[in-house]
């Protein structure tokens, strides 16, 4: 008799503390009546079984006409093991339909990540998959033909949010291959009688601290999937909304716009007046006194792109949409975001509030916006003063290869070395777009000749001669100016946090290539600022 053990396949799920019966974890509604499983030393644990009435698979029904579909037609089998192991809830779904068998939200969202990063060889990694928060907010899959370690996935250890991981355990004894996200999957030469022990042992790597050297970073940022929690925050911001506590919460723009198109916004289709931005100033007052202030009014309304003559013109997106906001609570930072709430480590945000905040200012005194997008500022400004300031915004792009297409070089180009980069303040998204920007062209502009030599031709003098094409550009000798019109008071910008975030990855990358880099608020004028009424003989047509 072959008492060799054989390779399993598990998909592990933890159930939270509170959750201790197989009522609250498995819905069991759909189920056979459960088999009682009696394991030595460990009580007894109940497999549940779905049973799905034969059908064929998708791809058959291609070929209608010429096969008979009965016949291809298979039953569906998924099924829910549940065990208690000391004072945890486990569940091993099988099958492909065994993960609906759970019932929402009552597992650990980060069980199988934590567990394997504490369990899989370093050297051993084969894939990860992360959610970065640069400027498309992607979602990405990296995998490698052979085992490697994790810097060599080119991680951002402050702008990615890692999701999953596929790696081999030190430990054999805890399987020889193991994915980790929510879920645990692993591959494990096992029986039945070893399952209490491996359940205990991926918990104990769950619950053991990350090391500080490799994997600390993982904790930075967590994106909130539990509605519980969710609906906490909620409460926590509603509660701040009533009390007009909105000194971390404001509005601003979701994603880039033509600004050629769109003179302000509009917080009612059809409304008599158009604002030149969007803020939560603004919105209030299109609100009717006495209204209360709460999300559901935020996810009620929306705000409508509109041209001069009052029609909705691009896009519209609800108030909710546009709306950022931190909470503090019960000891933890949260950020809403997009409509997504983030999880974020204070030690990170400290980390990051402190050296956003040695991002010098630019000493640059240039002028008030006055309305009409950015297009018509950079030319506004080049025109004023053209022995100090070179246009080269969106009609000037560089037509580059190797994978970068159209580069912005810069919007203005100052006589003293100054890439000037010019932004309204937008959300995280756009203003991760505009820190691209100046990375990308900043790179080029040192590491590639032809690159400098396009730069050169739209330029005219005394501009031109401040690059040349055979000499890469000293240590300090241009500096990158972020010029940011906002129409908030004082002279600081206050950023969202993945905005600070984001620039001050860009930055050390940008100090790297030689640059400085320096922020710069360029004001509102004050008759821009106000509300535009609409005129007499203008209607609105709905179009």
């Amino acid at each position: 008799m072959n008492n060799e053990k054989k390779v399993n396949h598990l998909n592990v799920y933890l159930a939270k503390p509170q959750y201790t019966t197989v009522e609250q974890v498995v819905d069991t509604s759909a189920c056979q009546p459960p088999v009682e499983i009696p394991i030595t030393g460990y009580g007894v644990g109940h497999l549940f079984v779905k049973r799905t009435a034969p059908k064929p698979p998708k791809w058959a029904s291609l070929f209608q006409g010429y096969v008979n579909l009965d016949s291809l037609a298979v039953p569906g089998v998924s099924a829910i093991f549940f065990l208690t192991v000391g004072d945890r809830c486990f569940a091993l779904a099988f099958g492909q339909g065994g993960r609906f068998l759970l019932r929402d939200e009552v597992w650990e969202e980060r069980f199988g990540l934590l567990c394997a990063l504490n369990s899989v060889d370093p050297k051993s990694f084969r894939c990860v998959d992360v959610q970065s928060l640069d400027a498309i907010q992607s979602h990405t899959r990296i995998q490698s033909g052979q085992e490697t370690t994790p810097d060599q996935f080119g991680l951002n250890v402050e702008q990615d949010m890692l999701k999953a991981i596929v790696g081999a355990p030190l430990n054999y004894a805890l399987g020889n291959r193991m994915t980790g996200s929510d879920s645990l999957s692993v591959s494990v030469k096992m029986d039945l009688a070893d399952l209490p022990f491996l359940l205990d042992e991926y918990r104990k790597k769950f619950e053991a601290q990350l090391s500080a050297d490799d994997y600390q970073w993982v904790n930075n940022m967590a994106m909130v999937k539990n509605s519980v929690l969710t609906d906490a925050l909620e409460v926590a911001l509603n509660a701040k909304l009533a009390a007009a506590q909105t000194d971390d919460v404001w509005l601003s723009i979701p994603e880039i716009i033509d600004w050629t198109m769109v003179k302000g916004f509009m917080y009612t289709h059809g409304a008599k007046e158009i604002h030149p931005d969007i803020t939560l100033k603004g919105f209030l007052s299109t609100v009717k006194p006495g209204t209360q202030l709460t999300l559901d009014l935020l996810r009620s309304r929306d705000v409508h792109c509109a041209d001069a003559d009052h029609r909705k013109v691009f896009k519209s997106w609800s108030i909710f949409k546009c709306l950022y906001a931190e909470i503090d609570l019960s000891g933890a930072k949260y950020i809403l975001n997009d409509g997504k709430w983030f999880n974020v480590s204070v030690d990170f945000v400290t980390r990051t509030d402190a050296e956003f905040s040695t991002i010098p200012s630019s000493s640059l005194k240039l002028p008030e916006y006055n309305g009409d997008g950015e297009g018509a500022y950079n030319a506004m400004v080049a025109t004023a003063e053209p022995a100090v300031y070179a246009l080269l915004d969106d009609k000037k792009k560089v037509m580059h290869g190797g994978g970068h297409g159209q580069v912005e070089i810069c919007d203005l180009l100052s006589i003293n070395r100054e890439f000037i980069h010019v932004k309204l303040y937008s959300k995280s998204s756009v203003l991760s777009h505009l820190f691209a920007q100046g990375f990308v062209s900043g790179q080029l502009i040192q590491i590639d000749a032809d690159f400098r030599r396009k730069t050169r031709d739209r330029l005219d003098l005394p501009h031109k001669e401040l690059i040349q094409i055979d000499k890469r550009p000293a240590q300090d000798e241009f500096t990158i100016v972020y010029a940011i019109v906002s129409e908030a008071t004082g002279d600081k910008l206050h950023l969202p946090f993945f905005s600070r975030v984001n620039l001050n990855n860009t930055r050390k990358l940008l100090i790297g290539y030689g640059y400085k880099v320096e922020l710069l608020k360029i004001h509102v004028n004050n008759d821009y600022a106000k509300t535009i009424k609409i005129p007499p003989n203008v209607h609105d047509k709905g179009n």
